[in-house]
């Protein structure tokens, strides 16, 4: 008989229909060889969210064991009394040899065996058995109503169940005849009120790097449809991983709208630029302001105080700074003289034009103190009448360091943006609240390689929950899961629970997806990590869009990361899904190498060096065949449509005479119908077999 086992807390007495004390310490059956033990109990009125989590919970266990279980309402449990700590009732139509209750909500049998959610937070749960009864609960309260869906997350993970990545080869859902479980209890509120990680999608520029690519949007939605197969009827990650939570705190670049609406009666409300102009027409969307003029603070704030008024139950605004743009900070004399001559020194561009790219870079002090005065007066106005809301504001771009002589109004809510702890514990000093807003998920998006640093993540994420953060918001899943994956499954497990510490997920990702092959992934992942990750990163001082690039993969390091992979498909023997997940690591892996490849060449064309010419074309034709490969059939693994916006189409490849596009003709071009990767490639030889070119001598 196989069996399944949860143990978390001992409870001094628990048993399944027993009234001797030989039998108080006994496991609670849920299913038994392939038939159900149990039956799922909700309230009798319950919740969508209660009702959603019973059905997760008995799709779970069908897809482990095979049973399925009944959800019955407590009324309809007929005649049921609970005498000590078991219920006894007779209920119809679920099947014979049902003898133990899994109650799905807060229900008043749950609290009748003194199982409820008192003492527990927004979005916490209680996992919890007693007697013949299993309780998996939580608050419904309107900032995080979702606990009881926490909680059954909670169990089905304590039974193994794990979602590495999107889609079904993600999924982990171990094959069981039997599940029963040990006395069991667990109270737990998630420390982060705000948890948010913010997935790519397919927007604008992606939708750039498709046509580059010569695909359809439905062509991409087809392949992200065949990844994804069972998403109708599964929670998706993101909600598996229990992010969620809210605070009321979001931000965002708040001023896009300004020029259009102010610009032509009010020009002197704008940035003074390096040729006396303060017209921002040419900036669009990312217009600059004067953050000193007292008329645009007053403008601001009625607009703000209009906004709450036809919206009273509005929690905060954003007052972030448009981002980007070839426009300059202002320079006039009043903004300047906001600015502390002591601040930290910084680099800045000052554009000769708006609109254009010529620009001077200077060196200036920090531009946070004027911030600060610009925050804090429109504040100071508007909390007159509206006294409980709060500012979002950012420590962000010519921004990032903490002011030097202001303290943030305390309605000021910063999104701290740097991927370090360098300037965290000055900014709490100067601020109320703050939470953490990092570009870190988009690493290495500009070549989407094979890149390693959840060790660094968690580092920073837990030092920033222990000191003072109050929630997070990741910019961005991009979608390279065969690549960055893991990076994406730590910074979700630590935003439910930053006290997890790193080694301890990592270990919990190989093991539950490679089992007998998880010794060989996890080194392949050490080795990545030495690999990919430079010194520059691992201490700390990155900037949050630093490029990783290629240069430590060379010839040997990638021989041996793929053996290493070949060691895991022979200890994974005759399990086809471990071997399919080695698979999906290798096409990034194989991807990594041709890109590792053609940089070399890159850099040898860039230094003046011999180059076969023909050897580069060739390899460069087969990363655009590889591309649309993925993004047809292989669609989770790298998100070449954003790769291929993000990297210009491939611009550091020009010294070799790339021009964004394959040779015409394409030497040997595959039938794409009938040729694509399988992650079983071995060699870029076996990925020009595979796509139906020649092969090539290198």
């Amino acid at each position: 008989m196989k069996r399944i086992v949860a143990t978390i807390t001992l409870l001094a007495a628990a048993a399944v229909f027993a009234a001797s004390a030989s039998s108080e310490q006994a496991r609670l059956a849920l299913v038994a060889n392939g038939k159900a033990k149990a039956v799922i109990v909700l309230p009798a009125v319950p919740n969508k969210y209660v009702s959603e989590a019973a059905r997760i919970l008995a799709s779970h266990l069908q897809q482990m064991s095979g049973a399925r279980l009944a959800i019955k309402r407590e009324n309809e449990l007929g005649q049921m009394k609970v005498e000590g700590r078991r219920i006894v009732a007779q209920v119809r139509g679920i099947g014979e040899g049902v003898e133990s209750f899994i109650l799905v909500g807060e229900s008043a049998l749950a609290k009748s065996l003194g199982m409820t959610s008192e003492g527990l937070g927004p979005g916490g749960l209680l996992v919890k058995s007693g007697g013949n009864a299993l309780a998996l609960l939580g608050p419904t309260g309107t900032t995080d109503p979702e606990g009881t869906t926490h909680a059954v997350i909670e169990f089905l993970e304590q039974l193994g169940c794990r979602y590495l990545w999107p889609g079904p080869l993600g999924k982990v859902a171990p094959k069981r005849d039997t599940i029963e479980i040990a006395p069991i209890e667990k109270r737990f509120t998630p420390p982060i009120g705000q948890r948010h990680i913010r997935f790519g999608g397919m927007s604008e520029r992606p939708q750039k790097g498709l046509a580059a690519l010569q695909l359809t949007v439905g062509e991409w939605e087809k392949g992200r449809d065949k990844a994804i197969v069972d998403k109708p009827r599964d929670l998706s990650w993101g909600a598996w991983h229990r992010l969620g939570g809210e605070l009321g705190v979001r931000g965002g670049h708040a001023f896009g709208w300004a020029w259009e609406r102010w610009g032509k009666e009010h020009p002197e409300w704008f940035a003074l630029q390096a040729d006396g102009a303060r017209d921002q027409s040419a900036a669009g969307d990312r217009a600059r302001l004067c953050k000193s003029n007292p008329a645009l603070i007053e403008a601001i704030a009625n607009d703000v105080i209009e906004r709450v008024n036809r919206n009273p139950r509005m929690v905060s605004v954003s007052l972030s700074p448009n981002d980007g743009g070839r426009s300059s900070f202002c320079m006039c004399e009043e903004c300047k003289k906001l600015d502390p001559p002591d601040g930290p020194k910084i680099k800045m561009s000052i554009f000769a034009k708006v609109g254009e790219s010529k620009r001077k870079e200077i060196e200036y002090v920090s531009l946070t103190d004027r911030m600060v005065f610009f925050w804090n007066s429109i504040a100071e106005r508007v909390t007159k009448v509206r006294p409980n809301l709060l500012f979002i504001v950012d420590a962000y771009s010519r921004y990032s360091h903490a002011p030097v002589r202001r303290t943030l109004h305390p309605n000021l809510v910063v999104r701290y943006v740097p991927d370090t702890t360098d300037e965290w514990d000055q900014w709490r000093k100067k601020a109320s609240k703050i939470y953490w807003r990092p570009n870190i998920l988009l690493r290495g998006r500009e070549d989407s390689t094979l890149l390693v640093y959840g060790r660094e993540l968690a580092k920073t994420f837990q030092y920033m929950a222990h000191n003072g953060m109050i929630a997070t918001d990741f910019d961005s899943i991009i979608d390279n899961w065969a690549v960055h994956g893991l990076n994406y499954y730590v910074a979700a497990r630590l935003n439910w629970n930053p006290d997890l510490e790193y080694e301890a997920i990592f270990d919990d990702y190989c093991a539950a997806g490679w089992g007998k092959a998880a010794p060989h992934i996890k080194r392949y992942f050490l080795r990545a990590e030495e690999v990919s990750v430079p010194e520059r990163l691992k201490d700390g001082t990155t900037g949050n869009r630093e490029k990783h690039g290629t240069s430590g993969y060379t010839v040997e390091a990638l021989a041996e990361l793929r053996s290493l992979l070949r060691a895991a498909d022979q200890a994974a023997g005759d399990d086809e899904t471990i071997r399919r997940r080695t698979e999906f690591l290798r096409l990034g892996l194989s991807f990594t190498e041709l890109q590792a490849t053609v940089d070399r060449l890159a850099d040898a064309a860039r230094n003046k060096q011999p180059v076969d010419r023909a050897l580069a074309q060739r390899l460069m034709d087969l990363n655009y065949l590889v591309m649309r490969d993925i993004a047809r059939n292989h669609n989770l693994a790298i998100n070449v449509a954003h790769l291929m916006w993000v990297s210009a189409d491939f611009a550091k490849w020009r010294p070799l005479g790339w021009k964004g596009k394959p040779t015409d003709g394409l030497p040997a071009k595959p039938d794409e119908s009938k040729h694509t990767l399988t992650g079983r490639e071995h060699s870029i030889e076996e990925m020009m077999a595979a796509m139906g070119m020649a092969r090539v001598e290198r």
